[in-house]
């Protein structure tokens, strides 16, 4: 027995209706979403310094809407070119891929965003040995911590802090 006077065909409509119009409005691939992840790594362009290394990192954004980032060291005269990274959406979600000197047959490794807020984002690759995760927040628009984690060789779990400050 039915709870209401509209016919059969005029119920199961509205419930079709109203799961097609939930299921496309929760859509994680969506352009706005992509949109507006893109203003935080807006937020990344320059160039950062971790004082303590004289180590930095230049963030620039490509045409395409994807974003570059090299990390390097200056010692004396010397610039040792360290890591390539690449950030960019692919379906929907966005992905961060690094190639780090003399790690992995200098091959890029994928890492997917598996956090996102406005000031901060999380990459994840649970399959990766060190790190599965790359983690950047903003204290400030002049300051990043970041972080990478993932499994040692004793069963537990390290972590590595860099501490950014924007330098242009």
């Amino acid at each position: 027995m039915r709870a209401n006077n509209y016919p059969l065909w005029l119920n199961r409509a509205i419930f079709c209706i109203a799961f097609f119009a939930a299921a496309c409005g929760n859509s994680p691939a969506s352009n706005e979403s992509v949109v507006t992840k893109e203003l935080l790594f807006d937020k990344f362009i320059g160039t950062w310094q971790i004082p303590a290394v004289n180590g930095f990192e230049r963030w620039t954004k490509k045409d395409d809407g994807s974003f570059i980032t090299i990390g390097f060291s200056i010692k004396g005269n010397d610039t040792s070119w360290n890591e390539n990274g690449r950030v960019y959406p692919e379906a929907g979600i966005w992905v961060f891929e690094n190639t780090v000197k003399g790690q992995n047959d200098e091959k890029a490794i994928k890492f997917i965003a598996s956090i996102f807020t406005d000031s901060m984002v999380q990459f994840s690759n649970p399959a990766h040995d060190f790190p599965t995760d790359i983690n950047y927040s903003f204290v400030d628009n002049n300051r990043i911590h970041a972080f990478i984690f993932g499994p040692n060789d004793k069963g537990g779990k390290d972590t590595i802090h860099f501490e950014f400050k924007r330098v242009k």
